[in-house]
């Protein structure tokens, strides 16, 4: 009995979507201008939810991603006004400002994911060594001409919540292991990063990866949570130093 009472209590803990952790990077000794105020140029949210099936398989929900982006932007602006940041949504119009906005979605998407790749997951790059120095390309000016700002603020999301079936497949897998037979099915997965760009010279000076949840964002709450929590390290007063980066 006390077996099967720790094995409920495992398997709990597995279902349950797993605290945040955090990843900083940053341009070493660089710091926001003094001189002038600073605006940020909120990007589209690339935002996707969806549910972790019993086989692994993810299956996009649009209505959960139409929820999720929804309380997100009503996330940013709710921190925007209580840290005083100004924060400008894309307003892009018409053929040619879609295609630039979504030409520099797709770049940084592309850079990002080196980002990852080379400072995260540990294939790190010779010429960079511990550096720091990623940048979308002084074309990214088009963007502070596009909209008056001197930033923008990239914001990515990949959010998928365990079915039923994937959540009895961990209690089994947990169960499993009381008769040494070990194989735990992962749960849902919660992936985020967010990056602050420099648009006069196109350089990232602040990159934040979060993996697991501070909150549900398909409820408002949790949408706010996760959007405090991505962002809590990110400068935002004229003058403000950028923390050295995190190794």
């Amino acid at each position: 009995m006390r077996k099967l009472v720790l094995a409920a209590v495992m398997a709990s803990v597995f279902c349950t979507p797993a605290m945040a952790r955090q990843k900083q990077f940053t341009a070493a000794g660089y710091s926001l201008p003094a001189d002038k105020p600073l605006t940020i140029l909120v990007m589209r949210p690339d935002v996707q939810v969806g549910q972790l099936q019993t086989g692994g398989a993810i299956e996009p929900n649009a209505d959960w991603t139409a929820a999720a982006r929804t309380h997100l932007d009503e996330a940013l602006t709710a921190t925007s006004k209580a840290r005083g940041i100004d924060l400008r949504p894309i307003g892009a119009s018409s053929a040619d400002s879609d295609r630039l906005v979504a030409d520099y979605e797709a770049l940084h998407r592309a850079v990002a994911t080196a980002i990852i790749v080379h400072k995260i997951v540990g294939a790190k790059l010779p010429t960079k060594k511990d550096k720091f120095d990623w940048t979308l390309g002084p074309g990214a000016q088009k963007l502070g001409e596009l909209s008056g700002a001197n930033y923008a603020l990239f914001f990515y999301g990949r959010d998928n919540f365990a079915s039923s079936g994937r959540k009895a497949l961990q209690v089994a897998g947990m169960l499993g292991c009381l008769v040494g037979f070990c194989v735990i099915a992962s749960g849902g997965q919660h992936d985020y990063y967010a990056s602050l760009v420099e648009l006069s010279t196109g350089n990232i000076v602040w990159f934040n990866l979060m993996r697991g949840s501070e909150g549900d964002v398909r409820e408002g709450p949790g949408a706010q949570a996760m959007v405090d929590a991505i962002l809590s390290s990110m400068p935002t007063k004229p003058g403000q130093p950028v923390a050295v980066a995190v190794k």
